[in-house]
């Protein structure tokens, strides 16, 4: 994959615990934030997946109340 050099500007509360961290990782700060924007993503795409199931569940339920209530009908006729 390519590689873009880029500028950002953070706290320097921010920069200090990302040398940290590169230090005990033996790596550099790109790949730390390359990192985590991989875990976020992976953490966005993981929300977006739930909020999905969360929305099917509920469609099935309702449809399957709604078969439920017709079936009721059916068998009191």
């Amino acid at each position: 994959m390519a590689k873009t050099k880029i500028t950002v500007s953070i706290d320097d509360s921010y920069v200090a615990e990302l040398d940290k961290i590169a230090r005990l990782k033996h790596t550099n700060r790109s790949n730390l934030i390359e990192e985590a924007i991989k875990i976020w993503e992976k953490g966005q795409i993981e929300k977006e997946l739930k909020e999905g199931y969360l929305f099917m569940a509920e469609e099935d339920k309702k449809l399957a109340e709604e078969n439920l209530r017709i079936a009721k009908e059916i068998l009191h006729e």
